[in-house]
């Protein structure tokens, strides 16, 4: 299928069935051999798989080593290995038990605003201050109950503010679009301003990708589920039956350990969640079955794939994956669009100070309104509205007035209405006639000292006193300062009292440039590190060595007699019961001749007095596979078969 093995391609199948995304053991690893597989081959499939960059090895600081395969190819694989997902429309919804939220990437751009113009500080003990909790919850009108379906029950005691913040909080830090510092959370300007050039498909994908990898339940049914329904034969506008989605996956082998109704009260819970975010709705029939619709906003997940299937080891055609590749890019460019700023249609100024933007308005351009107006609604329609506060706190960080006006004349679809400017100008020449400023007080513990200063020919034209005990000192003079008074005996700490880190003054500017359209590969779908949630740790990748594990599978191969490799014969009941020992020892398949056909043995236990040995028989002629049990005696001719390693060993 994708140029992988048979072997690899049934381990696959079963990793993706028992454990999705979830990390597993080496043991657990050997229990997910095929009945068909011996041990070698299931290695060699494991080996195989992690060069070919789909299953990834990590390493605990104890030692215990952890297989996983990455979420992002999860869809992928799904599609590849279990086709045939049912998508039938559901009948006439009786009753709508969860609508259509606002868009999540309005209620991001809110939170974005909200630090950006208030800022977000944390406490000594590094909690965020309940009164900027409480002002930013009430900015949000994500629906709180619905977002619990996002969270396991034990999870959510950890976090007491309100979940929408929690949320919120948590996409920007993964995103990288917020930093946590000592004293605040922090607008990381560099990435704000690649965020402002996505369209809103581009955001609401991105923002999708984290959610799928992020959040809800962690079995591997609930992960099944959650990808299954983002393929694209699931479109926008029709009602699906949950019921037939998990009852497939049951056949499928998708929903190992859980029961029907609990899977699908952990569906509904996820899809309450998602239609929070305004992603779809969750519905129920006359008969209680439980449907779902996609609205028209809903997000795209492209199936990722390894950048190494196109290495030629992989055995997996480049042309196929390079394909898939151009498709998504080239979809990419048609979301984001390649009209200028200036080709936009522009906003429209209303004589009541109302501002209304159009669907296609660029981030760049509500960014930059967020700064002079006020931010009255960010669902369908996101409008504004100026006020003389906001003109007053533009210019409070770093916006004149005149700048302001003259951005919004020039942006503005048929210009400002007169009575809007000339209120505009008005309200400006009250701005910036007076103005405060800082200014560094240093102090002396004496009058004494106060006079010594105040004497000193290299600092006294540059301090200003205040009084007997204090002096204004500049900025700009603030070293000059401290070396001549280090000299002289009185250096003052390098600490200034009252000082701290805070959130920048100024306004986050951004170019307002569309022509990067690859600015969503900047943004990572994972990011476990940077998240406000608690998440598994990241852990080392444990280097893959082919050569080094190829060695290790056949270990002793010189000292075992060449003819029970390459002969086909029987042999003394005694030299029998050696050569199948030594292949249980191995882990590999011997040929044998049982009741007058050829067979394949995987000899799994090995008992004595009388010796037995236990395993699984397989026909070479048909896919028939049996457990039986062998003694000495119930074969014929014999032979170990050593499977083909990839690589030119010396095992080889």
């Amino acid at each position: 299928m994708m140029g992988l093995s048979r072997e690899a391609l049934l381990v696959l199948h079963q990793i993706i069935r028992n454990y999705a995304a979830q990390r597993f053991t080496e043991a657990q690893a050997e229990q997910l051999s095929p009945v068909s597989l011996c041990r070698v081959e299931l290695h060699l499939a494991l080996m195989e798989l992690r060069e070919a960059g789909v299953l990834e090895l990590r390493q605990k600081l104890w030692g215990e080593r952890l297989y996983q395969i990455s979420g992002q190819y999860l869809p992928f694989f799904l599609q590849k290995l279990f086709p045939g997902s049912p998508v039938r429309a559901a009948g006439r919804v009786a009753v709508i038990e969860a609508e259509a939220g606002p868009e999540l990437a309005g209620q991001l751009f809110r939170t974005l605003v909200f630090i950006a113009s208030e800022g977000l500080p944390v406490t000594a003990k590094g909690a965020i201050h309940k009164k900027n909790i409480s002002r930013l919850a009430a900015t949000l009108t994500l629906p709180e109950e619905q977002l619990k379906g996002l969270f396991p029950p034990d999870q959510l005691a950890l976090y007491p503010f309100p979940l929408p913040v929690m949320v919120m909080l948590d996409l920007l830090l993964c995103l990288g679009l917020v930093r946590r510092t000592d004293s605040a959370y922090l607008l990381d300007t560099g990435m704000l301003e690649n965020w402002l050039q996505l369209s809103g498909i581009q955001m609401s994908n991105l923002l999708y990708g984290v959610i799928l990898n992020r959040y809800g339940l962690l079995g591997p049914a609930e992960q099944h589920f959650r990808y299954i329904i983002s393929s694209s034969g699931y479109y926008s506008g029709q009602w699906f039956m949950i019921r037939d989605i998990l009852v497939w996956m049951s056949e499928m082998g998708l929903a190992l350990g859980q029961s029907m109704e609990t899977l699908e009260a952990s569906a509904r819970n996820w899809l309450r969640a998602l239609a929070g975010f305004g992603w779809c709705e969750l519905g129920s029939l006359d008969d209680g079955s439980a449907c779902f619709r996609w609205t028209a906003v809903r997000p795209e997940i492209h199936p990722g794939e390894p950048a190494s299937f196109s290495s030629p080891s992989s055995g997996i055609p480049a042309q196929e994956i390079g394909a898939e590749k151009k498709r998504d890019q080239e979809a990419l460019v048609q979301q984001a669009g390649k009209r200028p700023v200036s080709a936009s249609p522009g906003f429209i100024v209303q004589p009541d100070f109302e501002v209304l933007l159009p669907p296609e308005s660029p981030y760049n351009q509500r960014w930059m309104l967020a700064a002079c107006a006020e931010l009255l609604h960010s669902d369908d329609l996101w409008s504004y509205r100026l006020t003389r506060n906001k003109l007053e706190s533009a210019a409070e960080q770093g916006l004149s007035p005149q700048n302001v006006i003259s951005w919004l004349a020039k942006h503005a679809k048929g210009g400002l209405p007169d009575q809007v400017e000339q209120s505009l100008v008005q309200w400006g020449k009250g701005i910036g006639r007076t103005e405060l400023s800082e200014v560094i007080l240093l102090s002396c513990r004496s009058e004494a000292d106060g006079n010594d200063i105040a004497a000193h020919p290299r600092v006294a034209g540059i301090l200003s006193r205040l009084g007997p005990l204090h002096f204004i000192v500049r900025a700009e003079d603030i070293e000059l300062v401290r070396k001549e008074l280090g000299a002289a005996g009185m250096a003052p700490a390098k600490r200034i009292a009252g000082q701290e880190e805070k959130p920048g003054k100024d306004w986050p500017l951004v170019s307002g440039s569309r022509e990067n359209l690859s600015s969503a590969a900047v943004f990572s779908v994972d990011g476990t590190e940077r998240g406000l949630l608690v998440s598994a740790p990241e852990l080392p990748r444990v280097p893959f060595n082919p050569h080094a594990a190829e060695e290790a599978i056949l270990t002793g191969l010189e000292s075992v007699p060449q003819m029970w490799m390459k002969q086909w014969r029987k042999y003394h009941v005694t030299t029998a019961q050696k050569v199948m020992e030594q292949a249980l020892e191995w882990g590999i398949k011997v040929r044998l001749t049982h009741k007058g056909q050829d067979c394949e043995f995987i000899p799994v236990r090995i008992s004595r007095n009388p010796w037995e040995v236990k395993g699984v028989l397989l026909s070479v002629d048909s896919d028939s596979v049996e457990e039986m049990r062998l003694g000495a005696d119930d074969w014929q001719e014999m032979q170990l078969i050593i499977p083909k390693l990839r690589r030119n060993s010396s095992s080889a």
